[in-house]
């Protein structure tokens, strides 16, 4: 295939996604009876799931799990010291015992994470320390030489971004193919889903983690499915108008741009009546509405957007038997991480809306039956500086991460947690940390739990080779 046509299929396949989606809910206040009807609703008992929960803008890792230890914390509080809010009081932190020591550190989660840390202590979650983007091992000696390849422009939300969502992070046409796009691909390839158009699934827009060389993202948003202008009510008010148009996107065209493109929006005509009459309803009828979140800001009781979009996920879900699915791969996003300013109050807020939906969404599927099924994991542009800026962060590189879902060997910290301080080993400066973990790591343990081999898994991710011959990270099943 050459540059041409490639760029062609990609401008088709963006060109295709249609879009749908959901309401809100969250378990932990109410009963979910109403959700057990999800459990009957399939006719596939290996029926497996991947949600990306992406925080875009760069989540500050360092403010979000802390190590407690007299030493760490006390180089944490003073490296933060100038930035009110930030230095988190001891007594205010909310404690995990992973069940794996690190060298008698202690730890405890941010305290608007009570969510996490439930689902951590009920052993249905876990922390990865210190992952993000890299093309292979790398020590401070050779980044500070600059003697090793290095993800391209690190610190950019643009570059990075593309980089943790992409099956490469060093340049070339692997950048414009995400890597869960590429394990639906092969899911695909393989025959588990009868029907492809519901594999690869945004609540976020266009995403290119779920962008594949032959998979189709559908893009869906909280109102719903949402009908294709001018087709489900008249075009500009008149019957003539919509049957004009409904003439032009049946017609045999000669033109193969055209014959191409009443292909892809007769698929998202088709996708979108599908998808409204198997998704399940939100409320009372469907999957439940979440309360509202305390917001710590305001002291007033607020909607949850993550909580939305999970609820959305958990309508689709509960759908599958009428989509021809086995796997799906879901991509939700949180933004506003971006918090060089005001990062206090910005920052409490999103964690109390992540903690909270992370455990919605889990009791939600525990209640379908689908507990062990379902994983949800974080992902992020990058981590931020260890040193405030007064009033905020500013960009970094390594971060910590959840993995959440019963399949999880949770309640444990995978990786090494860094040491905290100024000019340590893992520390470029600001308190920057080289990643220990790659993303390819972290992508690769997830792909493999759902079901591909590892070959296959190298395939879809060029750089795994370069961290050994057994790269896989423990943290699931």
């Amino acid at each position: 295939m050459n540059k041409f046509e490639r760029s062609r299929r990609q401008f088709l396949r963006t060109a295709s996604m249609a879009s749908m989606a959901g309401l809100y809910a969250s378990p932990f206040l109410m009963e979910l009876n109403s959700v057990a009807a999800m459990a009957q609703s399939s006719g596939a008992s290996d029926y497996r799931a991947l949600v990306c929960v992406f925080l875009q803008g760069g989540n500050d890792g360092h403010g979000t799990v802390i190590a407690t230890d007299p030493d760490s914390y006390a180089a944490f509080t003073q490296a933060r010291s100038g930035a009110p809010g930030l230095a988190y009081p001891l007594s205010q932190l909310l404690p995990i015992i992973p069940k794996t020591t690190q060298s008698g550190r202690t730890f405890a989660l941010n305290p608007y994470l009570g969510g996490v840390q439930n689902l951590f202590n009920a052993g249905r979650a876990a922390v990865v320390a210190n992952l993000g983007t890299l093309i292979a091992p790398v020590t401070k000696a050779q980044v500070m030489s600059s003697s090793v390849p290095l993800p391209a422009s690190l610190y950019s939300h643009f570059d990075q971004t593309a980089a943790w969502q992409a099956i490469a992070s060093n340049g070339g046409s692997a950048e414009h193919i995400g890597w869960g796009g590429s394990v639906a691909d092969l899911v695909e390839s393989m025959g588990m889903n009868s029907n492809s158009m519901f594999t690869c699934i945004s609540t976020a827009g266009i995403a290119l983690f779920l962008s594949g060389q032959s998979s189709f993202q559908l893009n869906v948003t909280s109102a719903g499915p949402i009908p294709i202008g001018g087709l489900a009510q008249p075009l500009f008010g008149q019957s003539a108008g919509t049957n004009a148009l409904s003439s032009i996107l049946t017609a045999d065209e000669a033109n193969l741009f055209a014959k191409e493109y009443e292909v892809v929006v007769n698929r998202s005509q088709q996708a979108q009546e599908q998808l409204s009459t198997s998704m399940l309803p939100a409320g009372a009828t469907g999957i439940p509405n979440p309360p509202q979140y305390l917001d710590p800001t305001t002291n007033k009781l607020t909607d949850n957007p993550l909580a939305t979009s999970l609820q959305t996920v958990a309508r689709i879900i509960g759908g599958r038997s009428g989509l021809g699915v086995n796997r799906q791969i879901f991509y939700v996003q949180l933004g506003s991480f971006d918090t060089h300013n005001n990062q206090a109050q910005l920052h409490a807020t999103l964690l109390t809306q992540l903690g909270q939906a992370l455990e919605y969404f889990d009791g939600l599927m525990i209640s379908a039956g689908l507990g062990s099924q379902v994983t949800a994991f974080t992902a992020s542009d990058f981590g931020r500086t260890l040193t405030s800026n007064s009033n905020g962060t500013d960009h970094g590189w390594g971060s910590h991460h959840f993995v959440v879902g019963g399949a999880v060997q949770g309640q444990d910290i995978y990786g090494q947690y860094p040491v905290v301080g100024a000019n340590q080993a893992n520390d470029v400066g600001a308190g920057r940390l080289i990643p220990a973990i790659s993303v390819d790591e972290y992508a690769g343990t997830l792909a493999r739990w759902f079901g591909l081999s590892d070959g296959q898994i190298r395939q879809i991710l060029p750089n795994l080779g370069n961290f050994g011959s057994s790269p896989y990270l423990g943290f699931m099943g």
